[in-house]
């Protein structure tokens, strides 16, 4: 099946969720207590800017959520994860945003390659380690639909993983959106292998 068609269904499937509460709530991860890690790795979100050129409000509140544990002394680092999406880097945006919230440059690493979330998860695994074979500590962090795919990719790749949850999107679209795009990505893994090529990233 094509992407394009899987995330179709998944949308069908969302709305079907109407009048039900949260639309795809199901897929959230119940929240648990933190431990220190050796990084937070904020996850990319496509687009990475607005029409404005401001960083898209689905990136800002899982940025500011990262930087939030970040400012409570859980890490060290905050790894910043995302390729390049229409002429921009997302990590690169991720990066200018957290800095301009007051983390130091030397605290973020940007991860700049990822094209999707089993590579986020296998290229920050690979920048904490430095190119070499390790099992980074970590702490998850992006939306709450996005979670527990999250999650199981990071696993993949050999990290220790700890996990939370940005804020929800206010408006019921957009969690309709991004809870149709969850369900239609659990369709294209049937077919895709995320987990090797997390583990593959890792390696790389």
């Amino acid at each position: 099946m094509r992407p394009e068609a899987a995330i179709l269904l998944g949308g069908l499937i969302a709305l079907s969720a109407l009048g039900c509460g949260i639309p795809g709530r199901e897929l959230f991860l119940s929240p648990q207590p933190l431990r220190p890690a050796d990084a937070i790795v904020v996850l990319g979100n496509r687009p990475p800017v607005d029409r404005q050129g401001r960083i898209a409000p689905e990136l800002a509140r899982r940025v500011r959520r990262g930087v939030e544990l970040h400012r409570r002394g859980l890490a060290p680092l905050l790894v910043v994860t995302g390729g390049e999406s229409d002429g921009l880097v997302e990590a690169d945006v991720m990066a200018r945003y957290a800095q301009s919230l007051g983390v130091p440059a030397a605290a973020i690493v940007r991860e700049r390659r990822a094209r999707d979330t089993a590579e986020n998860a296998g290229y920050s695994v690979r920048a904490l380690c430095d190119g070499t074979t390790c099992e980074p500590d970590v702490i998850v962090m992006t939306s709450p639909h996005h979670l527990r795919r999250a999650v199981a990719l990071f696993r993949c790749a050999g990290a220790h993983v700890q996990y939370a949850a940005s804020e929800l999107p206010p408006d019921r679209g957009a969690q309709i959106a991004a809870a149709g795009y969850e369900y239609g990505a659990r369709v294209v893994y049937v077919f895709d292998d995320a987990c090797a090529r997390a583990a593959t990233a890792a390696r790389r």
